[in-house]
Protein backbone atom coordinates (compact mmCIF):
# COMPACT_ATOMS: atom_id res chain seq x y z
CA UNK A 1 0.00 0.00 0.00
CA UNK A 2 1.67 3.07 -1.10
CA UNK A 3 1.14 6.61 0.65
CA UNK A 4 -1.16 8.26 -2.00
CA UNK A 5 -3.69 5.54 -1.06
CA UNK A 6 -3.17 5.61 2.88
CA UNK A 7 -4.08 9.37 2.72
CA UNK A 8 -6.76 8.78 0.45
CA UNK A 9 -8.01 5.66 3.09
CA UNK A 10 -7.65 8.01 6.35
CA UNK A 11 -10.07 10.03 4.88
CA UNK A 12 -12.44 8.11 3.17
CA UNK A 13 -13.32 5.51 6.46
CA UNK A 14 -13.75 8.25 8.82
CA UNK A 15 -15.77 9.95 6.39
CA UNK A 16 -18.43 6.89 6.02
CA UNK A 17 -18.41 6.03 9.51
CA UNK A 18 -20.12 10.04 9.95
CA UNK A 19 -22.32 9.82 7.23
CA UNK A 20 -23.70 6.03 8.67
CA UNK A 21 -23.84 7.74 11.90
CA UNK A 22 -26.13 11.13 10.79
CA UNK A 23 -28.67 8.59 9.41
CA UNK A 24 -31.23 7.79 11.43
CA UNK A 25 -33.93 4.99 10.15
CA UNK A 26 -37.29 6.46 9.67
CA UNK A 27 -38.97 3.56 11.61
CA UNK A 28 -37.61 5.36 15.07
CA UNK A 29 -40.84 7.53 14.41
CA UNK A 30 -43.35 5.85 13.30
CA UNK A 31 -44.19 5.49 17.33
CA UNK A 32 -45.22 9.26 17.38
CA UNK A 33 -47.40 9.64 14.58
CA UNK A 34 -51.22 9.31 15.80
CA UNK A 35 -53.51 8.41 12.24
CA UNK A 36 -50.64 8.46 9.94
CA UNK A 37 -52.75 6.64 7.30
CA UNK A 38 -55.85 9.17 7.34
CA UNK A 39 -53.95 12.26 5.92
CA UNK A 40 -55.34 11.79 2.11
CA UNK A 41 -58.95 10.56 3.67
CA UNK A 42 -61.55 13.38 2.62
CA UNK A 43 -64.06 11.88 5.22
CA UNK A 44 -64.21 9.53 8.00
CA UNK A 45 -67.54 7.86 9.36
CA UNK A 46 -67.87 7.57 12.97
CA UNK A 47 -69.73 4.52 14.58
CA UNK A 48 -72.16 6.26 17.41
CA UNK A 49 -71.48 5.86 21.02
CA UNK A 50 -73.08 2.46 22.27
CA UNK A 51 -75.13 4.35 25.48
CA UNK A 52 -74.49 3.10 28.66
CA UNK A 53 -77.39 1.25 30.82
CA UNK A 54 -77.37 1.86 34.14
CA UNK A 55 -76.27 -1.73 36.48
CA UNK A 56 -76.46 -1.81 40.49
CA UNK A 57 -74.34 0.23 41.42
CA UNK A 58 -74.07 2.79 38.92
CA UNK A 59 -74.73 6.39 40.77
CA UNK A 60 -75.97 9.23 39.09
CA UNK A 61 -76.82 13.04 39.06
CA UNK A 62 -80.11 14.12 38.70
CA UNK A 63 -80.83 17.95 38.62
CA UNK A 64 -84.50 19.29 37.90
CA UNK A 65 -85.79 22.40 36.88
CA UNK A 66 -89.57 23.65 36.54
CA UNK A 67 -91.44 27.45 35.96
CA UNK A 68 -91.55 27.00 40.01
CA UNK A 69 -87.62 26.97 40.75
CA UNK A 70 -88.36 26.96 44.65
CA UNK A 71 -90.94 24.07 44.18
CA UNK A 72 -88.24 21.78 42.37
CA UNK A 73 -85.07 22.44 44.82
CA UNK A 74 -86.57 19.57 46.33
CA UNK A 75 -85.75 17.36 43.69
CA UNK A 76 -82.41 18.12 43.54
CA UNK A 77 -79.86 16.57 46.18
CA UNK A 78 -76.48 18.29 46.21
CA UNK A 79 -72.97 18.27 47.63
CA UNK A 80 -73.40 18.60 51.57
CA UNK A 81 -69.66 20.16 51.67
CA UNK A 82 -70.22 22.12 48.69
CA UNK A 83 -73.25 22.48 46.59
CA UNK A 84 -71.67 23.79 43.44
CA UNK A 85 -68.68 21.35 43.68
CA UNK A 86 -68.98 17.71 43.12
CA UNK A 87 -66.06 16.70 41.23
CA UNK A 88 -62.49 17.28 42.38
CA UNK A 89 -60.03 18.26 40.34
CA UNK A 90 -58.28 15.44 39.33
CA UNK A 91 -61.75 14.33 37.74
CA UNK A 92 -62.84 12.14 40.70
CA UNK A 93 -66.24 11.93 42.64
CA UNK A 94 -66.41 14.29 45.62
CA UNK A 95 -66.47 11.88 48.76
CA UNK A 96 -69.28 14.36 50.25
CA UNK A 97 -71.16 13.91 47.04
CA UNK A 98 -72.92 10.81 46.94
CA UNK A 99 -76.01 10.79 44.10
CA UNK A 100 -78.89 8.84 43.11
CA UNK A 101 -77.31 5.34 44.15
CA UNK A 102 -79.12 2.00 42.24
CA UNK A 103 -79.18 -0.54 44.52
CA UNK A 104 -79.68 -4.23 44.45
CA UNK A 105 -83.09 -3.90 43.22
CA UNK A 106 -82.40 -1.91 40.20
CA UNK A 107 -84.10 1.34 41.74
CA UNK A 108 -82.98 4.77 43.22
CA UNK A 109 -85.18 6.58 45.77
CA UNK A 110 -86.71 9.65 44.92
CA UNK A 111 -88.03 12.54 46.50
CA UNK A 112 -91.68 12.09 46.56
CA UNK A 113 -91.54 9.64 44.18
CA UNK A 114 -89.95 6.60 46.16
CA UNK A 115 -88.84 3.37 44.77
CA UNK A 116 -88.29 4.12 40.75
CA UNK A 117 -86.73 1.27 38.86
CA UNK A 118 -84.38 2.48 36.21
CA UNK A 119 -81.89 -0.64 35.41
CA UNK A 120 -81.23 -1.10 31.96
CA UNK A 121 -82.39 2.51 30.47
CA UNK A 122 -80.10 4.82 29.59
CA UNK A 123 -79.51 8.55 31.18
CA UNK A 124 -82.37 9.52 28.87
CA UNK A 125 -84.53 7.22 29.49
CA UNK A 126 -84.30 7.99 33.03
CA UNK A 127 -84.89 11.65 32.09
CA UNK A 128 -88.19 11.51 30.36
CA UNK A 129 -88.83 8.83 32.88
CA UNK A 130 -88.43 11.54 35.69
CA UNK A 131 -90.14 14.30 34.10
CA UNK A 132 -93.19 11.97 33.09
CA UNK A 133 -93.66 11.30 36.92
CA UNK A 134 -93.04 14.70 38.09
CA UNK A 135 -95.65 16.19 36.28
CA UNK A 136 -97.86 15.57 39.26
CA UNK A 137 -95.78 17.87 41.19
CA UNK A 138 -94.01 20.78 39.01
CA UNK A 139 -95.58 22.37 35.86
CA UNK A 140 -93.24 21.88 32.77
CA UNK A 141 -90.78 19.68 34.94
CA UNK A 142 -87.33 19.57 32.45
CA UNK A 143 -84.44 16.70 34.08
CA UNK A 144 -81.00 16.19 33.17
CA UNK A 145 -79.58 12.93 34.24
CA UNK A 146 -75.44 12.56 34.25
CA UNK A 147 -72.85 9.95 35.48
CA UNK A 148 -71.68 10.49 38.79
CA UNK A 149 -69.46 7.60 39.25
CA UNK A 150 -68.50 6.57 35.37
CA UNK A 151 -64.69 6.02 36.12
CA UNK A 152 -62.12 4.38 33.64
CA UNK A 153 -58.51 3.69 34.66
CA UNK A 154 -55.99 4.35 32.49
CA UNK A 155 -52.31 2.90 32.94
CA UNK A 156 -49.06 2.38 31.43
CA UNK A 157 -46.72 4.91 29.37
CA UNK A 158 -49.09 8.07 29.54
CA UNK A 159 -48.52 11.26 31.69
CA UNK A 160 -50.53 10.89 33.95
CA UNK A 161 -51.70 7.09 34.74
CA UNK A 162 -54.36 6.87 37.41
CA UNK A 163 -58.35 6.77 37.45
CA UNK A 164 -60.22 9.61 35.43
CA UNK A 165 -63.75 10.04 35.79
CA UNK A 166 -66.19 10.82 32.42
CA UNK A 167 -69.26 12.24 33.52
CA UNK A 168 -70.74 12.73 30.08
CA UNK A 169 -70.55 9.00 29.59
CA UNK A 170 -69.48 9.47 25.86
CA UNK A 171 -65.54 10.24 26.25
CA UNK A 172 -63.45 8.15 23.35
CA UNK A 173 -59.85 6.80 23.81
CA UNK A 174 -58.72 10.15 22.08
CA UNK A 175 -60.00 12.49 24.59
CA UNK A 176 -59.00 9.90 27.43
CA UNK A 177 -55.29 9.75 25.86
CA UNK A 178 -55.95 14.11 25.73
CA UNK A 179 -57.13 14.20 29.59
CA UNK A 180 -54.35 11.50 30.53
CA UNK A 181 -51.54 14.39 29.33
CA UNK A 182 -50.61 11.79 25.86
CA UNK A 183 -48.76 8.91 25.37
CA UNK A 184 -45.05 9.05 26.28
CA UNK A 185 -42.28 8.62 23.85
CA UNK A 186 -42.01 5.29 25.01
CA UNK A 187 -46.29 4.82 24.14
CA UNK A 188 -46.65 2.33 21.73
CA UNK A 189 -49.36 3.46 20.09
CA UNK A 190 -50.10 0.65 17.36
CA UNK A 191 -51.31 -1.81 20.43
CA UNK A 192 -53.38 -0.07 23.01
CA UNK A 193 -55.04 -2.73 24.93
CA UNK A 194 -58.58 -2.25 26.54
CA UNK A 195 -60.10 -4.35 29.18
CA UNK A 196 -63.76 -4.55 29.41
CA UNK A 197 -66.48 -6.23 32.12
CA UNK A 198 -69.78 -6.66 29.97
CA UNK A 199 -72.72 -9.23 30.51
CA UNK A 200 -70.67 -10.61 33.47
CA UNK A 201 -67.55 -11.69 31.01
CA UNK A 202 -64.21 -9.68 30.52
CA UNK A 203 -62.98 -8.38 27.22
CA UNK A 204 -59.93 -7.53 25.96
CA UNK A 205 -59.65 -5.15 22.73
CA UNK A 206 -56.91 -3.33 21.10
CA UNK A 207 -56.65 -0.23 18.99
CA UNK A 208 -53.89 1.10 16.90
CA UNK A 209 -53.86 4.88 17.39
CA UNK A 210 -51.72 5.31 14.41
CA UNK A 211 -54.60 4.52 12.12
CA UNK A 212 -57.76 5.64 11.14
CA UNK A 213 -59.53 2.05 11.97
CA UNK A 214 -59.92 2.91 15.50
CA UNK A 215 -63.39 5.04 14.58
CA UNK A 216 -64.65 1.49 13.28
CA UNK A 217 -63.62 -0.27 16.49
CA UNK A 218 -66.24 -1.00 19.65
CA UNK A 219 -63.71 0.29 22.02
CA UNK A 220 -63.06 3.46 20.61
CA UNK A 221 -65.98 5.30 23.09
CA UNK A 222 -65.32 3.89 26.50
CA UNK A 223 -67.83 2.42 29.03
CA UNK A 224 -67.17 2.99 33.00
CA UNK A 225 -64.91 0.45 34.44
CA UNK A 226 -62.74 0.10 31.56
CA UNK A 227 -59.07 -0.22 31.85
CA UNK A 228 -57.11 1.24 29.32
CA UNK A 229 -53.06 0.02 29.28
CA UNK A 230 -50.35 1.39 26.83
CA UNK A 231 -47.79 -0.74 26.13
CA UNK A 232 -43.90 0.03 25.76
CA UNK A 233 -42.62 0.73 22.61
CA UNK A 234 -39.14 -1.34 21.37
CA UNK A 235 -37.13 2.61 21.82
CA UNK A 236 -37.87 2.44 25.56
CA UNK A 237 -33.57 2.37 26.07
CA UNK A 238 -33.74 4.37 23.27
CA UNK A 239 -34.97 7.52 24.29
CA UNK A 240 -34.02 10.70 21.14
CA UNK A 241 -31.24 11.83 23.45
CA UNK A 242 -29.31 8.69 24.24
CA UNK A 243 -30.10 7.50 21.18
CA UNK A 244 -28.29 9.65 19.16
CA UNK A 245 -25.43 10.04 22.11
CA UNK A 246 -24.47 6.83 21.37
CA UNK A 247 -23.81 6.93 17.77
CA UNK A 248 -21.48 10.00 18.26
CA UNK A 249 -19.87 8.38 21.04
CA UNK A 250 -19.43 5.09 18.45
CA UNK A 251 -18.36 7.19 15.64
CA UNK A 252 -15.87 9.61 17.79
CA UNK A 253 -14.54 6.33 19.11
CA UNK A 254 -14.02 4.26 15.69
CA UNK A 255 -12.70 7.65 14.23
CA UNK A 256 -9.62 7.55 17.17
CA UNK A 257 -8.87 4.04 16.78
CA UNK A 258 -9.05 3.96 12.45
CA UNK A 259 -6.85 7.31 12.88
CA UNK A 260 -4.42 5.75 15.59
CA UNK A 261 -4.20 2.86 13.18
CA UNK A 262 -3.12 4.44 10.09
CA UNK A 263 -0.81 6.30 11.24
CA UNK A 264 0.73 3.17 12.98
CA UNK A 265 1.00 1.58 9.62
CA UNK A 266 2.41 5.11 7.88
CA UNK A 267 5.04 5.01 10.12
CA UNK A 268 6.25 1.67 9.70
CA UNK A 269 5.54 2.14 6.01
CA UNK A 270 7.90 5.10 5.88
CA UNK A 271 10.38 2.97 8.39
CA UNK A 272 10.84 0.73 5.77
Amino acid sequence: MNKFNLKNLFWQIPLMLILFGSCTPSKYFKHYVYLSDSAKASHLTLVPPEQHKLQKGDRIRVNVTALNSLAAQQFNMQSVANPTLDISPSGLVNPDFTGYLIDNSGTIVFPQLGHVYVEGMTTDDVSKLLEQKLKQYLTDPAVSVSFVNFIINILGEVAHPGPMNLPDGKSSILDVVSRAGDLTLYGKRENILIIREKNGKREFGNLDLSSKDIFNSPYYYLQPGDIIYVDVNPNKLLSADTYQDRRISLVGLSFSVISTALLLINFFHLVK
